[in-house]
Order: structure tokens, then C-alpha cells, then sequence
């Protein structure tokens, strides 16, 4: 893994924050939907400053939210008022952003299934819907969900 990883971790149920990012031109970003919330992956060659607006973003709408940004060096995460680290994560961030985090060691609280997703982030598994969002905000966001017909109550043939 040579580029650095992403992702944005929210309580917030999937389909309000699709339309609360939507509405305020967020993104790009691919939602994927875990028991605890909501795991965002915005593009993979997103920088630590844009993540941290969209993470910013997402806190607008009325939840938490928790960056986590990471290479196999080490990883730095915030949830917008406090920021940890584990390993040497500055080249992740930037050094003059590095001091203003005001990071501790520490890792990330991920819940486990956002974990998951980081993990199978790892492995390569997200890199489909990563690799094929845009560069700029104003697209649409996509969202990794089995595809479930809805039918307006009659029963599919």
C-alpha cells in the first residue's frame, strides 16, 4: 500500500447522511453502511486537510465523526477535538497540520465492524468504488449497498 488510506466513521444512518452530504455538495465519497453507522471512503489520493473538511462536513449535519488516516508506517485519526497517533504518522498529515493536531498516542476507537471495513480497505477490497470516484465535490456520492428492488408493495415475479 504505497498511498495513505481514509476513512470517516459516523453513527449516522447511511441514507440521511447521503442526502445531508448531497444537499451540502460533500463528497465525493463511497458510504458504506455497518450496524454502527456509516463508514465513509472518500478517493484514495484524498489529502489529510480535504479529509479533514469532509470529516467537518459530516459533523455539520449533526454527528460525530472520526478521521482516520493510514499507511503501514502508522495512522493519526480526530474526531474534531481530540487526535491520536500510532507509528510515524506525519507524513500522513503534514507537519505544520501535525502541530496544530496536538496528537496523543494512541490508537483509533474504531467499533468493530468499521474495523472490519478498514480492514478489508487494507486488502484492496474498496479500491473498485475508491479508485472511480472524481476529484471535486459536487458529485453525487455513492453508496456500496446490496442492490434491493423496491416494487411499490407488489411482489417481484
Amino acid at each position: 500500500m504505497s498511498v495513505p488510506r481514509t476513512l470517516i466513521w459516523t453513527p449516522a444512518p447511511t441514507a440521511e447522511l447521503q442526502l445531508n452530504l448531497h444537499r451540502a455538495l460533500a463528497g465525493p465519497a463511497a458510504l458504506v453502511p455497518v450496524a454502527s453507522g456509516t463508514v465513509l471512503l472518500p478517493r484514495r489520493q484524498i489529502g489529510f486537510a480535504a479529509a479533514d473538511d469532509l470529516a467537518g462536513r459530516v459533523r455539520a449535519t449533526g454527528t460525530s465523526a472520526l478521521l482516520v488516516r493510514w499507511s503501514p508506517n502508522g495512522e493519526v485519526w480526530t474526531d474534531g477535538e481530540q487526535a491520536g497517533f500510532t507509528g510515524s504518522p506525519r507524513r500522513l498529515v503534514g507537519l505544520l497540520r501535525w502541530w496544530r493536531l496536538d496528537a496523543r498516542p494512541g490508537p483509533a476507537a474504531l467499533p468493530p465492524d468499521a474495523a472490519e471495513v478498514r480492514a478489508l480497505v487494507d486488502e484492496g477490497r474498496a479500491d473498485a468504488w475508491v479508485t472511480t470516484l472524481p476529484t471535486t465535490a459536487g458529485h453525487p456520492i455513492n453508496t456500496v449497498l446490496p442492490v434491493v428492488p423496491v416494487t411499490g408493495g407488489s411482489p417481484l415475479p
